[in-house]
C-alpha cells in the first residue's frame, strides 16, 4: 500500500479518537454524552475509511477496464 493511501486512512481516524481520548480522560464528556460521542466518532471513521478505499477500488477497477478495452482495441 501507498503512504499516501495509508495516511488518508490512519491520520483522520486517529484525530477523532484521540479527540475522543481526550474528552473522556478530561472529565469533560461522561455519561450519555460520552456513550453519543463515541458512537458518533465511530460511526464517522467508518464512513471516512469506507469512503476512501472505495474510491481507491473504483479508480482501479477504471484502469483495469480501460486496459483491457485498449487490448481489444488492438487486437
Amino acid at each position: 500500500m501507498k503512504a499516501e493511501y495509508l495516511i488518508k486512512i490512519i491520520l483522520p481516524t486517529f484525530i477523532i479518537f484521540a479527540v475522543l481520548v481526550w474528552l473522556t480522560a478530561a472529565h469533560i464528556i461522561s455519561g450519555w454524552q460520552m456513550y453519543l460521542l463515541w458512537i458518533l466518532g465511530f460511526v464517522c471513521a467508518n464512513l471516512w475509511v469506507t469512503r476512501v478505499t472505495a474510491k481507491r477500488s473504483y479508480q482501479r477497477l477504471r484502469k483495469r477496464r480501460e486496459k483491457e478495452a485498449e487490448q481489444q482495441k488492438n487486437e
